[in-house]
């Protein structure tokens, strides 16, 4: 999967990279289709949890994976970030766990959230003497001081790690926030507890040092970093009203002005078991394991449904540019509007991708590198950023340095061009339907990129199922289909560029 953090997973890739991990596919005859079925068992509590078990023979071990339909596209102005922050509160302990003495310790946190809060709130609008403010700051420094005396670091990671967890992570992007593991089967009571407790009791432990180090991460990951900034201006200009034009990763303004409050209502919104997935695979008896998950999650109070995003992108009218300045080497993003699954043109959208930019034979490669030499990589994908609503095609290009912008824009709009004109070869549709599915078949002895794959497609899509329909639809696509698809969303008027230029290279004039 491409970066499995905040904000740059596109869907395109859990499709085309963590698809296909899911456990072995039914042999069918030479020249049939591909007959794919995954053995899983889907229940769910009275709280609203769903729960996926899809239990294996092997060695004793099991990927224990939840995700929350909560990312990036849930922000509004002003909060943008706290999915990403809340990520990062989830593994700072519970009432339970990460404390020495949670009785000693709530007062003390209850006053680093009264403090801390009216600092940021003056901060953030302005208001309080300098005299003020410096004296809040200090009662916050001794309080948060106090407050170490109590806390026990990393207890969540320590648990896992003793019991033989690996693969211990989580990641927050623009439509989910995913938490897994790899366990010893043995260990299975003890994910439930320490899952269950993450989400019935979070503790906002250590919230304004984390935020910091969030904002340091930003520096480092956008604001700093060539790609990160470029890619952020160009979601920000290829989205004009939905939500997928902010970063997940929060705005520089939006991420010191976070409170506690915002979290703990965020949390209360958003981590309601009824908006959560469990999966599990692996080696384990389902019959037991229902009764357990039933034990640890069946009693978690639901909270009500998150608010439903009603702001859909209006249809794009002409071309939209926008230039980055930075002193890096030349880097460029076009993308273009298109539906997201299950319209039947995103699947023939993403063979499109696959036939334009996957790999060293695909055609804008053999065009821009090999041929004529104006870039030095080039790649395309479907679904970005997000999958849970309407999203884009792009492509991204390494300009080779001298070479003017234009020359590599005509190369590409030429092939593009050629797409829209006419079908791909079957050559090029066959190969292009082995990548997806070879991929599948190269991973399919994964448990967590199986726990994965069910979790972020029940997230996204709403039905863990929709894995073998995507299968089956790979297969049907045509190549008629993908000329029109192309024909219908890769327009010139659709599209917006992105350019990364030095700050003594001055931007050049665009006729429209």
């Amino acid at each position: 999967m491409k970066k499995l953090i905040w904000g740059l997973v596109p869907w395109a890739l859990l499709w085309t990279t963590a698809l296909l991990a899911t456990g072995p596919a039914k042999s069918s005859p030479p020249g049939q289709p591909i007959r794919f079925q995954l053995e899983a068992e889907t229940f769910q509590l009275s709280n609203g949890m769903t729960f996926v078990l899809a239990p294996r023979g092997g060695a004793p071990t099991f990927a224990g994976y939840i995700a929350f339909r909560v990312g990036g596209v849930d922000s509004v102005p002003g909060d943008t970030g706290l999915a990403h922050m809340f990520e990062h509160m989830a593994f700072k302990g519970t009432q339970h766990m990460g404390t020495t003495d949670w009785a000693k310790e709530k007062p003390i946190l209850d006053e680093i959230q009264d403090v801390g809060d009216s600092l940021t709130v003056l901060k953030a609008e302005g208001k309080g003497t300098p005299e003020e403010l410096q004296k809040m700051a200090a009662r916050l420094k001794e309080l948060m001081s106090e407050d170490r005396k109590y806390i026990v670091k990393d207890e969540h990671d320590k648990l896992m790690t003793q019991a033989g967890g690996r693969a211990i992570n989580a990641s927050t992007g623009e439509d989910y926030t995913q938490y897994f593991v790899m366990l010893p089967s043995n260990a299975l009571e003890l994910w439930m507890l320490l899952e269950s407790q993450r989400i019935r009791e979070p503790v906002m432990r250590e919230f304004y040092s984390e935020r910091d180090v969030i904002a340091q991460e930003r520096l480092m990951r956008t604001d700093n970093d060539p790609m990160g900034k470029l890619y952020e201006q160009f979601l920000a200009t290829a989205f004009m009203a939905h939500p997928y034009r902010l970063p997940t990763i929060g705005w520089p303004s939006d991420v010191p002005a976070l409170t506690m409050k915002q979290a703990q209502d965020f949390y209360f919104k958003y981590y309601s078991p009824s908006n959560a997935v469990g999966v599990l695979v692996g080696n384990f008896d389902t019959k037991a394991v229902k009764a357990l998950v039933e034990r640890y999650f069946g009693d978690i109070p639901r909270r009500g449904n998150p608010p439903p995003i009603v702001t859909r992108e209006p249809a794009q009218e002409h071309e939209r540019r926008v230039t980055v300045l930075f002193d890096a080497s030349p880097q460029m993003l076009v993308g273009w509007h298109k539906p997201a699954w299950p319209n039947p043109d995103d699947t023939r959208m993403d063979l499109a991708a696959s036939v334009l930019g996957d790999g060293l034979t695909s055609r804008l490669y053999k065009r821009l590198v090999e041929k004529d030499r104006l870039a030095s990589d080039v790649s395309a994908s479907n679904g970005e950023p997000g999958g849970r609503y309407d999203n884009l095609f792009m492509v991204f290009m390494t300009p080779n340095s001298e070479v003017p912008y234009e020359k590599v824009e005509k190369a590409l709009f030429e092939e593009i061009d050629r797409m829209r004109a006419e079908p791909v070869s079957g050559a090029e549709l066959e190969k292009a339907k082995t990548r997806i599915l070879a991929t599948y078949l190269r991973r399919l002895d994964s448990p967590l990129s199986t726990a994965m794959l069910i979790g972020s497609t029940f997230a996204v899509t709403g039905d863990w199922k929709n894995i073998c329909k995507y299968v089956v639809e790979v297969q049907k696509v045509t190549a008629q289909d993908i000329k029109a698809a192309a024909s219908a969303y890769l327009t010139a008027e659709n599209r917006t560029v992105a350019e990364l230029v030095k700050p003594t290279q001055a931007p050049r004039e665009v006729n429209p």
